[in-house]
């Protein structure tokens, strides 16, 4: 089953929104996200993100850069915070 959903979430002092699709796989949840805002976009190129929750980035973007390491831990937080609710 796949589910879809925006997402607004802190980054930067600024709040961003995100479409979000997550599916299950086994025992984890394979996220999806493409940011609408433009200025994420020269953080991640192209402004989507593929990534599992338990942690492994599917993207071709480069994420060692520390801009892209808050925007993921930001993220995935904004999910978890979600799907507790």
């Amino acid at each position: 089953m796949v589910r879809i959903f925006t997402l607004n979430f802190p980054f930067k002092e600024r709040v961003c929104t995100a479409l979000v699709s997550l599916r299950s796989i086994g025992y984890d949840l394979s996220c999806q996200v493409k940011y609408m805002d433009t200025d994420i976009h020269q953080i991640i190129p192209g402004g989507s993100l593929v990534f599992n929750l338990s942690g492994e980035v599917k993207t071709g973007a480069n994420l060692d850069a520390d801009p892209a390491q808050e925007l993921l831990s930001c993220t995935t937080a904004a999910i978890c915070g979600y799907l507790k609710e």
